[in-house]
């Protein structure tokens, strides 16, 4: 998860999602998982976007490399903000 501004230009949660075999990305799995997460943790912790990703970027000692997932949401936030 990573932070990515809303038209407010508030910072809130995005979160990136590795699809298991056999599920496809849909609006309502989006829902789905926004919801089961909203039902667990605090309301302004929930992310408000998702995106599904084949992989997250690694390093070679499989560190999740998460200045990679701030770009990412960075280019994919913007276009889909407006």
């Amino acid at each position: 998860m990573v932070g990515a501004a809303d038209a407010d230009e508030l910072v809130k949660p995005l979160a990136f999602v590795v699809l298991a075999a056999g599920h496809v990305a849909s609006p309502a799995l989006e829902e789905e998982l926004q919801a089961f997460v909203k039902q667990r943790l605090a309301a302004y912790k929930y992310p408000r976007w998702i995106v599904f990703v084949n992989e997250l970027p690694k390093t070679a000692t499989g560190k999740i490399q998460r200045f990679r997932l701030r770009e990412i949401a960075a280019q994919t936030h913007r276009t889909n903000k407006g």
